[in-house]
């Protein structure tokens, strides 16, 4: 996604070890993430760092950097170290979520919904053998108590807006779909980082979700064709189902780019951001990460 995913620069997480993380994120999560701080077990933040800084995310762990920027125009005050974690361990939960499911194994996303139930982080030996388990479990320690049903809810409408991606037959109700994930993406971010700021601000949540969508209907223009041939669509788009495609995908950024001409900027930079790391790490086949 354009802006929701792809930040700056790289972000990497350097807290040197599992004591200072404590102490960094400690009261910005659940109640219940003692479990992953008090265990010891160094192996899992470094196994989670690994895949973070693993170049196949690179334009998913940039999101958190070009998201505060847009906190910045919005004028909203709050902690944008607590933001960036949190922001980071979702889109990389995103990522590699969305590898797995290309990689053909769709059921996985009820499986991970099943384990997100638990509010409880578990980290022993089946969970660090697998990324997807691992940074699930890392997510949930930064979903803020309050906001855990509307998270969950959320990303039970995302998974089926997926679903029902991979089952359209026209490129009409293809649009609606990859708007609806762009949509819903962008609005569990907001449902993270409400919590670290002292009122709601719906108009940066609206302007999350339009941004959301446009920037999923970029992923589609450079990625339908590859989604295509690996059999990840149901029908096989002709060149006017492109250019409606693409007409779509101008008629909302332009409408966005009117309103926000200040971030013209940040929207170009995000847009060739996807370009390179969405070419280069799906330019062949989807990575497949064990979910066992």
């Amino acid at each position: 996604m354009l802006l929701l995913p792809a930040p700056t620069s790289r972000m990497q997480l350097n807290f040197g070890s599992s004591r200072a993380v404590t102490k960094a994120v400690h009261g910005k999560k659940t109640d219940s993430v003692d479990a992953f701080f008090q265990t010891g077990q160094d192996d899992v933040w470094w196994r989670y760092q690994a895949i973070s800084q693993d170049s196949r995310y690179g334009h998913y762990v940039r999101i958190p950097g070009r998201i505060c920027r847009c906190l910045d125009y919005f004028k909203i005050s709050s902690s944008r170290r607590a933001i960036t974690e949190r922001l980071h361990s979702y889109y990389l939960f995103i990522g590699v979520v969305d590898d797995v499911i290309d990689s053909g194994e769709p059921e996985a996303g009820r499986q991970i919904l099943k384990q997100l139930d638990s509010r409880n982080p578990v980290f022993n030996e089946e969970t660090k053998e697998s990324h997807a388990r691992l940074v699930t479990e890392v997510f949930k320690c930064h979903i803020s108590l309050e906001t855990y049903p509307a998270v969950l809810a959320k990303l039970e409408e995302l998974y089926r807006a997926v679903v029902r991606e991979r089952e359209c037959m026209t490129m009409g109700a293809y649009i609606n779909e990859r708007k609806a994930i762009g949509r819903l993406t962008a609005e569990v971010s907001y449902l993270l980082i409400r919590p670290l700021f002292t009122s709601e601000h719906k108009d940066l949540c609206r302007f999350l979700q339009k941004v959301g969508e446009v920037g999923c209907l970029v992923d589609s223009a450079i990625d339908l064709r590859t989604d295509v041939r690996l059999g990840l669509t149901r029908f096989s788009p002709s060149l006017k189902d492109y250019l409606q495609l693409v007409s779509h995908l101008l008629r909302e950024g332009l409408r966005i780019l009117v309103r926000h001409i200040r971030l013209l900027g940040l929207f170009l930079e995000a847009i060739s951001d996807n370009l390179l790391d969405l070419l280069r790490a799906r330019g062949g086949y989807p990575v497949r990460c064990q979910f066992r």
